[in-house]
């Protein structure tokens, strides 16, 4: 097995040991509190250490005690909250997001007639850490656990009517993994920025795909970017990754993915807006680069006893585009006409809730 594959084994493996042990934990959790508390209730209502109060350090306990309370009851608070700390790529909650896309590729009259579509199913949890009192690590991996990509296959060579040589092709499938990516980034809690959103550090694609359809054979890293901001209603931010070849067997590969967000949130947990993700292709031909989606994101907070699970589905269009019309089938890069999206994201306990709620504390332990 090559080393990569062993990589991705050992990954795979360690995701699925922290989501089955972490929703082994929520079980347990949810033994622990009455039927009208949610997760994020249970996080809000827990116990608030406090230092055993002095004439000289009284003011002090008091102040970090105010602090500790709103830094939690700042979480979660109502649907609304709640929605858009989910949207955020800045938050504080575990989230286990899982993707399926569906998208719709126009394929040049060389590859086949009609649309054919790619489905992927993506499971991306993100799991933020705080290093400080001020600053949270982040850590998203995306897995595509599966990936059924339409590709072409070269049955011959024919003449054009301007008596050009064309290639011939039929079209085939491949379902299987996909190349994993990892972001990483450090932000700034509220209590720096106030309602901003920002977020920095480094992202890395693995070639972890098993199949050469499904994957670029690149080892790849560059930065990741975010800035955006909260308002009482709504979550808006920009978002891009880049990322160059450090090594593998594959093409010399530059590309950035963007991402540009807008929704408006209500009180009910319904939310509406737009999530948008561009590619641009730094490798190919100058009026070739960009593919640029536009559409609409409808959303909706529910719970599924007591763990609140947010489920959204969004259309995208892809009004700039590559043409796909080069006389080369092997330089063909096949960008989605329209991409129809469906996600899950539920929240689980941050491992900071269930120290709170299973490990009595220490009264004479200092804090930091």
């Amino acid at each position: 097995m090559p080393s990569y594959r062993l990589i991705f084994v050992v990954l795979i493996c360690g995701a699925i040991f922290i989501c089955t042990s972490k929703l082994a934990q929520t079980q347990q959790l949810a033994t622990n509190l009455t039927p009208d508390n949610t997760v994020g209730d249970a996080y809000k209502n827990a116990p608030i250490e406090r230092q055993p109060a002095t004439s000289s350090g009284k003011r002090g306990a008091t102040a970090k005690a105010e602090d500790e309370k709103s830094k939690t009851e700042a979480i979660l608070l109502s649907d609304m909250e709640t929605n858009k700390q989910i949207e955020s790529p800045a938050t504080l909650l575990w989230l286990l997001q899982t993707q399926q896309n569906n998208a719709m590729m126009a394929m040049p009259a060389n590859m086949g007639k009609g649309n054919y579509f790619r489905h992927t199913i993506e499971f991306e949890p993100l799991l933020p850490n705080e290093l400080s009192k001020n600053w949270t690590l982040g850590f998203r991996p995306v897995l595509p656990i599966a990936v059924s990509q339409p590709y072409p296959q070269v049955t011959g060579v024919d003449v054009d009517s301007r008596g050009n040589p064309a290639l011939q092709s039929t079209m085939h499938r491949m379902t299987s993994f996909g190349d994993m990516a990892l972001g990483m980034g450090v932000n700034p809690n509220p209590a720096l920025i106030h309602n901003w959103l920002i977020n920095v550090g480094a992202t890395f694609i693995f070639p972890t795909a098993t199949h050469k359809e499904l994957g670029q054979k690149n080892w790849q890293a560059g930065p990741i970017t975010n800035i955006g901001k909260i308002g009482h209603h709504y979550l808006t931010y920009v978002m891009q990754q880049t990322w160059w070849k450090i090594g593998g067997d594959g093409q010399r590969t530059r590309q950035t993915w963007a991402r540009y967000m807008y929704n408006y949130n209500w009180e009910n947990g319904w939310m509406l807006g737009t999530m948008n993700d561009i590619l641009i292709d730094w490798q190919a031909h100058r009026d070739q680069r960009l593919a640029f989606p536009i559409g609409p994101q409808i959303g909706k907070l529910v719970h599924a006893g007591l763990l609140p699970v947010q489920i959204a589905v969004s259309a995208n269009y892809y009004a700039v585009r590559p043409s796909n019309l080069h006389a080369d089938l092997m330089h063909q890069t096949v960008i989605p006409k329209w991409n129809f999206q469906l996600m899950m994201t539920p929240i689980i306990p941050t491992m900071q809730e269930i120290l709170r709620h299973q490990i009595p504390q220490d009264p004479t332990r200092k804090r930091m």
